[in-house]
């Protein structure tokens, strides 16, 4: 884990931040500090998975706090590749479909939730603009980093080399198990998708699946993405999220669970 990634607590609620910028605030909360139950305690952050929608509103106002923010703008999540231009305030939560948003708006959280899936942190050099990326393997596939880096680019006239990126949590590649079907995509959208991809079979790692014949590394693809697109890479928390049951849902580990909540926010 990167060192400039600090894990705090405020209130009960702990999160790891990384600020790069005196305007910049990065977070990743864990699943610590909330009021939800099993099998979603604590600090669920998602309407759409079971949870008393109570405890989730409430959860939401201890991040608030926590992150000194008076809005966080969280969306309807359905692994696209549509990323939402965010200005002129927050409108009401879940009220739009998407999976990147970007804004200029300071004082306003971008917020994604997420349980294995990779969350993509963009912003300018100047801290003038910024984004957010929900990238499972569909939307790695689909290239959505890249389309948000490039909707960053374009929306606020930034040049794509002043756009830096920093990468959350996710599960990594030795958990991360999919069939020939997932690998299909990629070779779709991927020139070399070969360095993503290697094969389960004759590894020494335990198995989680018996029918998975590849392990992915999401984070290594995006990674991949970004920089072939000429962006930088500043700070990324190598964490996953199969493994951390103490501080990370994990859709894969546990099926029915919350959602760590991903914010960027400019001050």
């Amino acid at each position: 884990m990167d060192t400039d990634w600090q894990l705090r607590s405020a209130d009960g609620v702990q999160y790891f931040e990384y600020s790069p910028h005196p305007k910049l605030i990065l977070a990743f909360c864990t699943r610590r500090g909330g009021v939800s139950h099993d099998p979603y305690e604590s600090l669920n952050t998602s309407f759409a998975v079971g949870d008393d929608s109570r405890n989730v509103e409430e959860n939401l106002a201890r991040v608030r706090r926590a992150l000194r923010l008076l809005t966080i703008q969280t969306v309807k999540q359905t692994h696209s590749d549509t990323v939402l231009p965010i200005a002129g305030g927050p409108v009401l939560t879940e009220m739009l479909t998407g999976d990147a948003c970007i804004t200029d708006q300071a004082g306003m959280g971008l917020g994604l939730k997420v349980a294995d899936c990779l969350p993509v942190y963009l912003y300018a050099e100047d801290s003038g603009c910024i984004g957010i990326a929900h990238c499972g393997w569909r939307g790695t596939a689909a290239k959505l980093a890249e389309k948000t880096a490039r909707e960053l680019s374009r929306h606020f006239s930034v040049q794509l080399s002043n756009l830096r990126f920093a990468l959350g949590p996710c599960i990594c590649p030795n958990c991360y198990e999919v069939g020939d079907d997932v690998r299909a995509e990629f070779e779709k959208s991927f020139p070399v998708p070969d360095k993503f991809f290697s094969p389960v079979a004759g590894t020494a790692a335990v198995r989680h699946s018996p029918v998975a014949e590849y392990r992915l590394d999401i984070r290594a693809a995006n990674r991949w993405l970004l920089m072939e697109l000429g962006l930088l890479e500043t700070r990324s928390i190598a964490l996953c999220t199969f493994e951390d049951d103490r501080l990370c849902y994990s859709a894969r580990r546990d099926k029915t669970t919350g959602r760590n909540l991903a914010v960027i926010a400019l001050r």
